[in-house]
């Protein structure tokens, strides 16, 4: 059996070093889809190449096996607080911009795909897909245009969040490919899920009646959309479609709340938000597929390379 030695790239402003390179001491990036921008840690020896790190830096890190590292961080230093010990350096990844970021505008008739990319704006953007149409959305300076996507990902059942370089993610909640198998002993250390009873979601009902009047008559407000159950009425919707595609959004997100749990592995720079996995080899009940809500990875002397992962089932709905 080989003995993992694990490693790091970092990369400041271009210049590009290896943990040993950089004095690093340790290193943590927190990934996820709460809503929460992407951000990383590290320390570093007081005379380390990188101590001059200053806010507005752009900066990646890379984990992994030396000559094998994976790109699991991209966005730009926030912070640097020097001492006679060590220099910390903070960052958030490149989405954070969105969160200070305000405009106001009004979208008639079109995809939640588009209004994503026009929010955007010219931050960078790895994948968009969201078909939805929606009748009318508003967009008001009161609130940063990251809230605004976390609204819209919350209507159509799609993850917010950022690829491994930083840039805007915004992808059905279904979508990711085959489940990763980590089995237990050898990739999995520890875990804890909970099996609960998944709560009961509310059906969405469209605020207009583009259905009922015709397309050209959305901004018609219909008399009682919903019929008395629990039930959501989404002004941004005028059509059933739209309506239940959002209701199965929901449902989904319920069925996934069945299960809640975390778990901790050896170092596994791969695995991003979003993604499925199983667990084999366990000596209990085995949980099922489960999908990650948000990683943790560790690095340092003291422990190596961990990584901890917050989950929820897999499976679900996220809106076509």
């Amino acid at each position: 059996m080989s003995i993992k030695k694990p490693s790091a790239t970092i990369t400041l402003d271009g210049r590009k070093l290896n943990a040993a390179e950089a004095a690093l001491l340790s290193a943590r990036i927190d990934l996820s889809l709460s809503g929460a921008h992407d951000a990383a840690c590290m320390a570093l020896w007081p005379n380390s190449r990188f101590a001059d790190a200053a806010p507005g830096a752009t900066l990646s890190i890379a984990l992994g096996e030396p000559g094998a590292e994976v790109d699991v961080f991209g966005g730009t230093v926030t912070g640097a607080r020097p001492s006679p010990r060590t220099v910390e350096v903070d960052g958030l990844s490149a989405t954070a911009e969105l969160s200070s970021r305000y405009m106001s505008q009004t979208y008639l008739g079109q995809s939640v795909a588009d209004i994503v990319r026009d929010l955007a704006g010219g931050a960078a953007i790895d994948q968009i897909d969201a078909p939805m149409q929606i009748g009318a959305y508003h967009v008001d300076i009161r609130r940063p245009v990251w809230l605004h996507l976390e609204m819209l990902a919350q209507l159509t059942g799609s993850d917010l969040g950022a690829a491994p370089d930083g840039a805007l993610r915004f992808v059905p909640a279904d979508s990711a490919g085959l489940p990763l198998r980590l089995a237990y002993g050898t990739d999995l250390l520890d875990w804890d899920v909970a099996l609960l009873a998944a709560p009961e979601a509310p059906a969405v009902f469209a605020h207009g009646a583009g259905s009922e009047a015709g397309s050209s008559k959305w901004h018609w407000l219909r008399h009682a959309p919903a019929a008395g159950e629990p039930a959501r009425v989404a002004g941004a919707l005028a059509t059933k479609d739209a309506a239940e595609a959002a209701t199965r959004a929901l449902a989904g997100r319920a069925r996934r709340a069945s299960r809640c749990g975390r778990l901790l592995l050896t170092g596994r720079p791969e695995l991003r938000p979003g993604d499925q996995i199983e667990l084999t080899g366990l000596p209990g009940a085995n949980p099922g597929s489960l999908r990650v809500l948000a990683v943790h990875h560790s690095l340092d002397a003291i422990s190596g390379f961990l990584t901890r992962l917050l989950v929820e089932a897999a499976g679900g709905g996220a809106a076509p």
